[in-house]
């Protein structure tokens, strides 16, 4: 069964693990990679205060982090902002995401995405939802389109996908 689960600080080596075979790259900045696990712990710590909006520097909006789980095992990961800034809008949307790189071409970022839609459109936080992805990045612009994203914006970099915070993503599976 696949699931979306919030960051936990008892969250383990099994999550350190995955978070390590997720390169940083087309605008995915996992800061996780390549950190001592010795110090994922605080790392933890600081995505669950980030959910709640305590201790954010100025530039940063309350994000919570998510796992998506597969049987209970962790395959990807996907941040959901709750607000917008200009910066954001322009870099990053309101989602952000990735999976697994030994699991990639599986589904699981069409899952992935279409669980943060509706975990968005659960909370109520905003009118339209943004998914910003790197030009060349073919595998993301198809998991967005899949997912019901519209192509509003093309920028020399990026593509800007939006979702109505009302409709129903298409059903993946």
């Amino acid at each position: 069964m696949i699931t979306l689960q919030p960051v936990s600080t008892s969250d383990g080596r099994a999550f350190y693990d995955m978070l390590q075979r997720i390169r940083p790259e087309n605008g995915f900045e996992n800061s996780a990679f390549a950190m001592d696990y010795a110090d994922f712990p605080a790392w933890l710590a600081k995505r669950v205060d980030m959910s709640q909006g305590v201790g954010l520097e100025d530039w940063q909006v309350p994000a919570t982090t998510y796992w998506l789980m597969d049987n209970g095992v962790p395959v990807g990961t996907g941040n959901l902002r709750h607000q917008l800034t200009d910066a954001l809008r322009e870099a990053g949307g309101n989602i952000g995401y990735a999976v697994d790189d030994s699991k990639r071409g599986r589904g699981y970022g069409k899952a992935l995405l279409h669980l943060l839609l509706e975990e968005a459109r659960r909370r109520g936080m905003m009118e339209d939802i943004l998914v910003t992805v790197h030009l060349d990045n073919i595998a993301s612009r198809r998991v967005a389109e899949a997912c019901g994203g519209q192509l509003r914006r093309e920028t020399e970099k990026r593509v800007y996908y939006w979702f109505s915070a009302q409709e129903e993503t298409i059903n993946p599976g």
